[in-house]
């Protein structure tokens, strides 16, 4: 297999077993000797997506999935919905998508050739992961577990006083 450079992207806002299964995959895309670049979405990207901030800011988020074995560089993205700059200064072999990600891909083909690039876009699967395998999931179940266990710590700290306060 050829070596190839791979850019793929994402949030990687609460990093979980998911988006390693996703990187895995777009890894092996690019092959043993190959190069993966993972673009990592900006805090405000993320605010007008989700209507909400990351739980994580974006530099440390891109240092998280930079510190990755199988990553070979990770950058920050771009300011735009338009994919095409960031895959044009890239001037990867694949795009690699993945299964959930919401992107027009004729679109992006057509605005890629016209830069005459000859990218690849490859939609990923989803992969086969047990246990909390998405943000939305790991943040529900966050809640969930205060919610739950919330009120019973409150009580019980109310119950105790403070050491500190109290010398």
């Amino acid at each position: 297999m050829t070596a190839k450079k791979v850019l793929t992207a994402g949030k990687f806002d609460i990093l979980h077993l998911g988006h390693l299964a996703y990187l895995e995959q777009a890894k092996k895309l690019a092959g043993p000797d190959g190069e993966l670049i993972v673009v990592v979405a900006l805090d405000k990207t993320i605010q007008r997506e989700r209507g909400a901030p990351p739980v994580f800011p974006e530099e440390q988020r891109r240092r998280l999935v930079e510190s990755l074995k199988i990553v070979d560089r990770a950058i920050l993205g771009y300011d735009t919905d338009d994919h095409t700059s960031i895959v044009v200064d890239n001037r990867p072999d694949i795009v690699a998508l993945g299964y959930d990600q919401r992107t027009d891909v004729e679109a992006l083909e057509r605005s890629i050739t016209e830069h005459g690039l000859h990218t690849k876009i490859v939609r990923l699967e989803k992969g086969k992961v047990s246990g909390l395998s998405s943000s939305t999931i790991i943040r529900r179940r966050i809640i969930e577990y205060y919610s739950e266990n919330g009120r019973e710590r409150a009580l019980k700290s109310q119950a105790r006083p403070d050491p500190e306060l109290h010398e």
